[in-house]
């Protein structure tokens, strides 16, 4: 990535709010685990999700878990639950 800045895990520690407030202004910041490597990126607070939604999300797992799903394999099949409903 050009003009990006490289640190450490242990650099990003010793001096976050420098590297958010760096993020926040559209620097590039890539940090370095290992042979992993993250991207530090300011997102919209809009990503953020309400706890009207995070209460949906969680119901649906919850269901996901029960086995409480629908399995569709074909256009078919897609259409037939659509009517259905």
């Amino acid at each position: 990535m050009k003009n990006a800045i490289e640190l450490t895990t242990t650099e990003f520690r010793k001096e976050q709010k420098k590297w958010l407030d760096l993020a926040a202004q559209g620097a590039s910041i890539l940090i370095c685990r290992g042979k992993e490597l993250f991207m530090l990126k300011k997102v919209p607070t809009s990503y953020r999700l309400d706890e009207e939604t995070l209460q949906i999300v969680e119901e649906g797992l919850q269901e996901y878990k029960a086995g409480k799903t629908t399995t569709i394999n074909n256009e078919e099949e897609l259409n037939q639950f659509l009517d259905s409903l």
